[in-house]
């Protein structure tokens, strides 16, 4: 009996059981997983990495270019500036100028913005002084690429400063116009157009809301006037394309007096309900006169009386602020409804229809 016994146990050691099969297994998934997830990882990192160094070389690609033009003759410094912001504007061999750069199967983006710096480092031509003692030209490149994912663009920035003899200071004046959004901040990349009875010139604001323009004025000096012009934005007063006077503009100087509110048009919809809060019929509305009443204005007031066609009026091209509306022309004792910009969908007023 007992050695009977002992052979019985000898053989219940024999093997793998299929609870420690199934835990060996599991072990060994789960370790395949890390491993995995670890060359993954470490792939993707060097895509990344190969895409940010030909980014690097890209970004330095356009300012050598740049460079290059810039020196080139008397007038390129201004013809350089006048560009403002341009997308991939120095293609690869056998690509096409304004579409994206493709290297090594990856499509990259090169955007260049170009600015004059009047008034010294750190400091903004729309907040300096009046005198232009010796212009230098910001080049910033900023490079982005297809799967960069939450990557920080590769961006680049350059100082150029003209020649004595270049034609930048002699006989050209300046005209900085700052552009700002409904909340006061800066707004970049609006358009910018600097014009007088002989020339017209553009620019786009910067990061600070700046543009600045060079101009030709005259020797006694030339009256300019500014235009904004970007669609889909208005300012205080709805104006798609508001224009206001600079003033006059003399050689070798400064004129940063002109400053603008630009932002966003927004749209509005106004519903004519009962005192239940259902729609009414067109019908009973249609011709009936309502005023609107905005909390920011240009003018003497922000009420504007306008007439009704349906029971439900969308309005658009709007200056980005509160709202109000009422029936007829006197407001109701009791107040009115308001809206505000933002939130999903369209900011939407009922007006009350006794």
């Amino acid at each position: 009996m007992p050695e009977r016994a002992t052979k019985r146990d000898e053989r219940g050691d024999d093997g793998f059981s299929m609870v420690e099969l199934t835990v060996a297994m599991l072990v060994l998934g789960i370790l395949s997983m890390v491993v995995v997830g670890i060359v993954l990882q470490t792939q993707a990192m060097s895509v990344s990495n190969r895409s940010r160094v030909a980014a690097a070389n890209l970004a330095a690609r356009e300012l050598d270019i740049v460079r290059e033009e810039f020196s080139r003759d008397a007038d390129a410094p201004a013809e350089v500036a006048d560009e403002g912001t341009v997308d991939n504007p120095h293609p690869l061999t056998g690509q096409v100028a304004g579409q994206a750069l493709v290297v090594d199967g990856t499509s990259y983006t090169v955007r260049r913005t170009s600015a004059w710096n009047l008034t010294g480092h750190g400091v903004s031509a729309c907040d300096g002084g009046s005198v232009v003692n010796y212009p230098t030209l910001r080049v910033a490149v900023e490079v982005t690429w297809d799967g960069m994912g939450q990557v920080a663009p590769v961006t680049s920035v350059a100082a150029l400063a003209p020649r004595k003899d270049d034609k930048v200071v002699g006989t050209h004046g300046y005209v900085a116009v700052k552009v700002s959004t409904a909340k006061g901040a800066p707004s970049s990349g609006r358009s910018v157009i600097v014009y007088s009875a002989t020339e017209t010139r553009s620019g786009v604001t910067d990061a600070s809301g700046c543009a600045v323009v060079q101009v030709n004025p005259a020797s006694s000096g030339t009256l300019y006037s500014a235009r904004l012009s970007d669609s889909g934005y208005v300012d205080v007063s709805g104006t798609a394309e508001p224009v206001k006077s600079v003033g006059l503009v003399e050689r070798g100087k400064l004129n940063n007096n002109t400053t603008f509110a630009y932002d966003k048009a927004m749209a509005l919809r106004i519903r004519f309900v009962d005192a239940a809060g259902d729609l009414v019929a067109d019908s009973d509305v249609a011709g009936q006169p309502y005023t609107l009443v905005a909390a920011e204005y240009a003018g003497a007031s922000g009420a504007r009386l306008l007439v009704a066609d349906a029971a439900v009026v969308d309005l658009t091209g709007l200056w980005p602020t509160q709202y109000g509306a009422y029936l007829g022309t006197l407001p109701p004792a009791g107040g009115y409804a308001t809206v505000a910009p933002g939130g999903p969908g369209i900011p939407t007023i009922d007006v009350v229809v006794p």
